[in-house]
């Protein structure tokens, strides 16, 4: 279809959909399309766009695809652009954005990005550091990605560095990702020379325990600027003006296109997907790498034929520990004789894996420069402990993390191990 805009009208729309722009310029998240230009909108994204000047559309909207016209005062857009603009002048090196599921956080950290890169201020940084809906990077990493042409979407962008935190739920491991979040921070600035960070957070923040992980995150990063989505949640974190912190209250859009947790979990398995699936199986010694995160590669190896003896069923692989032994043993078998493992080796507990429960287990590779990379076991040759992973990473790693993550064959989330 065709639409026709005067300078300065917004509409509203929702993916999928192809916008081509066959006159005229129009402007989403301060990215300006010209004659000629093409927008592409996910099924699971939704835009205001603004008419710079005159503009002519065409539009083609896939299944379940919708164009709208605001109300008046409904869209927030008009409003942050002006902010965006005035914050950028203020030349600003941190700045941190808050506030809840579906707010728009992302949407205004690309903006606060794409307007910098308009006034020549590049190269720019996101952290992204949801690990639940990571953009960037893959879920259950915080990554950064060094920004030097506009977008609409952070998952356009490539992550410069990524960092693994091993789960999706930010609240298990709020020390482990304020860590990371700083050590990001720190690189965009010495190692990727970024003139402006700009940090993504997660929506978790209605509860006590959501807030005080964002207090201790703002004090560890010490940022210039907070921007804070919605009224409630200005109100509270308007305290760090104390401390010579710039506090900012925005609107958050009236109507957005909001996801349902089914629809987060596809979100993921794309990410998942696109990390994953076209990489390479890889090999790695056992014997040449650190292996954290599971407790059957932490303890010392214990003789198996030994074991096996005292057991009473094969085993392939074992490890022990002060208090306890881990085993993989060839099937599940209830004849295995567990009090007498423990009284011969001295141990409280006894845990053993079945061969093969290790395919499709999410994993971190880490570099020499202490960058993590995804990787999805494939399996285990126990006999020759070598390790077969399907990863991108191209080096040879000196750690390999443990996720609390499963995948299926198409990439969705089976589980999280206990």
């Amino acid at each position: 279809m065709k639409i026709t805009l005067q300078k300065n009208n917004l509409i509203r729309i929702f993916g999928p959909a192809l916008i081509n722009v066959a006159e005229g310029k129009i402007c989403i998240l301060g990215k300006i399309y010209g004659k000629g230009d093409k927008a592409i909108i996910h099924r699971m994204r939704s835009y205001a766009l603004l008419a710079l000047e005159d503009s002519v559309l065409e539009v083609n909207l896939g299944s379940g695809g919708v164009l709208q016209e605001p109300e008046p005062n409904e869209e927030p857009l008009p409003e942050w652009l002006d902010f965006a603009e005035k914050i950028i002048n203020e030349q600003l090196r941190k700045i941190i954005v808050l506030g809840p599921i579906d707010s728009g956080k992302s949407s205004v950290a690309v903006l606060l990005a794409n307007m910098a890169l308009n006034k020549g201020i590049k190269p720019v940084a996101i952290i992204d550091s949801d690990v639940g809906q990571a953009d960037i990077g893959p879920p259950a990493f915080i990554s950064v990605a060094k920004i030097e042409n506009t977008i609409i979407w952070m998952r356009e962008l490539k992550p410069a560095i990524m960092k693994f935190i091993g789960d999706i739920r930010p609240q298990y491991y709020v020390d482990k990702i304020i860590n990371n979040v700083l050590d990001l921070l720190n690189r965009s600035f010495e190692k990727l020379k970024c003139k402006l960070v700009i940090i993504d957070t997660d929506g978790w923040i209605q509860d006590m325990y959501a807030i005080e992980y964002k207090f201790k995150l703002i004090e560890r990063i010490s940022p210039d600027a907070i921007i804070v989505l919605g009224k409630e949640y200005y109100n509270i974190f308007k305290r760090f003006e104390k401390l010579g912190i710039k506090v900012y209250e925005l609107k958050t859009p009236l109507v957005v296109k909001t996801r349902s947790r089914d629809e987060r979990r596809k979100l993921r398995s794309e990410q998942y997907k696109k990390f994953l699936e076209e990489s390479p199986v890889r090999r790695y010694e056992l014997d040449n790498v650190v292996v954290l995160g599971n407790p059957l590669f932490e303890g010392e190896e214990v003789d198996v034929a030994q074991l096996s003896s005292t057991a009473g069923v094969p085993v392939l692989y074992a490890t022990r520990l002060p208090d306890s032994i881990h085993m993989v043993v060839q099937q599940g078998n209830r004849n295995i004789q567990l009090d007498k493992i423990k009284e011969s080796y001295g141990v409280n507990k006894v845990r053993y894996y079945v061969q093969g429960f290790e395919k499709g287990l999410y994993v971190a590779l880490t570099d020499q420069d202490d960058s993590d990379y995804p990787g999805l076991i494939e399996g285990i040759d126990y006999a020759n402990k070598i390790i077969h992973i399907r990863t991108s990473f191209e080096g040879y790693p000196k750690i390999i993390k443990f996720s609390r993550i499963r995948l299926t064959k198409e990439f969705l989330e089976q589980l999280i191990i206990e």
